[in-house]
């Protein structure tokens, strides 16, 4: 005999698992304006509209809360940004979608994934703990770069003499550092010269085959 479903226990399960949701976007959100060091409970709950008290139950302490926002913002571009390069057959097209989505994250007015990434890197320099997820997302950033590129090598694509695994370290130091120079609103680099830049520099160092 079938057991009888509990509707009331599933939608309070539901709306627990949008609530934490909710939280950790704004949190996302309060990390980016704020800084990670200055995001209170109170802060993200002003931004949520979830008592602090829920906030607390939810996650535990401020430092664990930071850390589910910092996971959450990461594992939600990381899963789209697999996604779309998987999609893309091409290997250029595929390093260059790479490219322009870390960019992007930089942009004027809509840059929170930029800076989501800078105060991982800051908090991580104090937190054991958020400097292992930094290197574990940069790995997934490096395998991507260095798969798309052993496959344009070996399809004679790229006619590079450096090794996949370095193109991956060049690419990932360019895109940092014309991010950070565009968050730090730099007047020297416009967001459209920084990936204009950047995407030339990588057709270069990789010798691309435009045939």
């Amino acid at each position: 005999m079938r057991e009888p479903v509990d509707i009331g226990k599933s939608r309070s399960g539901r709306r627990a698992g949008r609530r934490k949701f909710e939280a950790l976007e704004a949190a996302a959100r309060v990390i980016a304006e704020r800084g990670a060091d200055a995001a209170r409970f109170v802060d993200v709950a002003d931004e949520s509209g979830i008592p602090v008290s829920s906030l607390q139950y939810y996650f535990g302490s401020r430092e664990d809360l930071l850390l589910a926002a910092f996971r959450h913002a990461s594992e939600t571009e990381l899963t789209a940004v697999v996604g779309e390069v998987e999609s893309r057959g091409d290997p250029w097209e595929q390093i260059t979608f790479i490219a322009e989505d870390a960019v992007f994250g930089y942009r004027p007015g809509d840059d929170l994934a930029g800076r989501i990434r800078i105060e991982a890197w800051r908090f991580g320099l104090r937190d054991e703990e958020m400097r292992s997820d930094v290197h574990r997302d940069y790995s997934v950033w490096h395998r991507l770069i260095a798969q798309s590129t052993a496959e344009g090598i070996r399809s004679g694509r790229f006619t590079t003499t450096l090794s996949s695994d370095q193109i991956a370290v060049v690419t990932l130091a360019l895109l940092d550092g014309v991010g950070l120079r565009l968050a730090g609103s730099d007047p020297l680099v416009t967001f459209a010269g920084a990936v204009e830049v950047v995407l030339a520099a990588l057709h270069s160092l990789l010798g691309v085959d435009a045939s």
